[in-house]
C-alpha cells in the first residue's frame, strides 16, 4: 500500500505543473492591447495673408501606427477619434495599420485610438494632442489697413487657449528723403466685449515701430485694427499672431 501511494504522488505533481504552465501561456497570447506609435503629439497650423486675402495654409497631419499592438491579427477594425467633433476615422485591418489625421483647427485634443476584434470587443487608448496656430499678415503700401480677424475658439470648445501673442511691425517707408512725413498710428485689439488692448506710435519717415503684446485666456473672435490717425504717407504692415496652449 505504501509503495502505491508514493507512485501516485510522483505522477500527479508534474501533471499539475504542466497544466498550470499551459493555462498561463494561453491566457497571455490571446490578450489584445492597443499600443500606438505617433509621429508627434504637437502640430502647428500656419496661415498667411496678403492684402487681406489668404494666400497659404498648411495644416498639420499626424500619423498613428497600430503596428506594435499585441495580437493585432485578431483586430478587424482600427480607428481614430480626433476629439474635435468629427466622426471616427476608420479603416479595416486588411487596409493597413496606419491612420493619418489632418487637424484644421487649433486645440488641446484628447484623441482616442481603438480597435474592434473579431468578437466585436472594443479596445482603446487615449492621448493628448496639442495643435497651435500662427498667422502671418502682410500689407504693403497701404493708406487704409485692413482689419485682421481671427478666431481663438478651439475645435473642441474647451480648453480655451492659454494666450495669444501679437507681434506687429509697421514701416513708414522713405520714398523721397526730402518729402517724407511722420505718421501717427493706433493699434486696437477688439473682442466681443469691446477694445481690450490699445497702443499708439509716431513713426518718422523711413522708420519702423513694433508693438508686441500678450492676451491671456482669449475666447471667440478677435480683431486687430490699425488706424492712421495723422499723416498721409502709405505704410507697410506686418502682423504675426501665435495662438498657444500651455
Amino acid at each position: 500500500m505504501g509503495t502505491t501511494l508514493c507512485r501516485n504522488t510522483i505522477f500527479l505533481i508534474p501533471m499539475f505543473i504542466l497544466s498550470g504552465c499551459m493555462g498561463f501561456v494561453d491566457e497571455d497570447t490571446t490578450k489584445i492591447n492597443i499600443e500606438l506609435d505617433v509621429d508627434s503629439n504637437y502640430g502647428l497650423i500656419m496661415v498667411s495673408f496678403e492684402d487681406g486675402e489668404e494666400t497659404n495654409r498648411i495644416n498639420p497631419v499626424i500619423g498613428f501606427s497600430f503596428s506594435n499592438s499585441s495580437n493585432i491579427n485578431d483586430i478587424e477594425i482600427l480607428g481614430i477619434i480626433p476629439g474635435d467633433g468629427r466622426d471616427p476615422i476608420i479603416i479595416e485591418y486588411s487596409e493597413g495599420v496606419e491612420i493619418e489625421v489632418e487637424f484644421t483647427n487649433h486645440g488641446l485634443y484628447e484623441v482616442t485610438a481603438f480597435g474592434i476584434d473579431k468578437e466585436g470587443s472594443y479596445h482603446n487608448v487615449t492621448m493628448e494632442i496639442m495643435i497651435e496656430k500662427t498667422i502671418d499678415w502682410y500689407e504693403n503700401n497701404t493708406a487704409s489697413p485692413e482689419v485682421l480677424e481671427f478666431d481663438t475658439s478651439p475645435g473642441n470648445n474647451f480648453p480655451i487657449p492659454s494666450y495669444f501673442v501679437l507681434n506687429s511691425s509697421i514701416q513708414n517707408p522713405s520714398i523721397l528723403e526730402i518729402d517724407g512725413r511722420d505718421v501717427d498710428i493706433k493699434w486696437d485689439i477688439v473682442n466681443h466685449e469691446g477694445v481690450c488692448q490699445t497702443a499708439n506710435e509716431n513713426i518718422q519717415n523711413g522708420d519702423t515701430k513694433n508693438w508686441k503684446t500678450i492676451h491671456f485666456g482669449p475666447f471667440s473672435t478677435h480683431e486687430i485694427y490699425l488706424t492712421i490717425e495723422d499723416g498721409q504717407d502709405r505704410i507697410n504692415v506686418y502682423h504675426n499672431i501665435n495662438i498657444n496652449y500651455n
